[in-house]
């Protein structure tokens, strides 16, 4: 009688509780790795990098939000999707390192009345994340 209290006891919290499920299947934003090409002070400069969803084969189906921090003077980023542009003109050489910063929210959620308190409507175990990227400028 105590294992069938204790298994559903289990059963409940792990239905209702669903950050704690979500992170069975380790699913969450992805920013991959990338080389930049090598850019040249005062000659205009574009690449890009392409951002994911772990363990998720439905990348689409998400918003994603990106920000970038240490760009050289004249550079500027803007994104399409999942793709992340840095593009402009840089007017400063040097190594410049790039913090990453992605945050994507489901473009459908879900909600059940039977929704545990820390449901927020997607499946993913976190929903943010960053990275560290080198740009060279010569």
């Amino acid at each position: 009688m105590k294992k069938l209290l204790l298994l559903t006891a289990a059963v409940l919290i792990l239905t209702n509780c669903d950050s704690w499920t979500d992170c069975i299947i380790n699913n969450g934003p992805q920013l991959n790795q990338r080389v930049f090409v090598t850019g040249f002070s005062n000659v205009y400069y574009e690449d890009s990098l392409n951002a994911e969803i772990n363990n998720d084969p439905q990348d689409n189906n998400y918003y994603y939000y990106f920000s970038v921090r240490g760009l050289p003077r004249g550079m500027d980023y803007e994104s399409e999707g999942r793709e992340l542009f840095i593009y402009g003109t840089p007017q400063e050489s040097g190594r410049f390192n790039l913090e990453v910063y992605l945050h994507v929210e489901a473009a459908i959620l879900y909600y059940d009345e039977n929704d545990g308190p820390f449901e927020d409507g997607d499946t993913l175990c976190k929903d943010s994340t960053s990275r560290l990227y080198t740009l060279t400028i010569q």
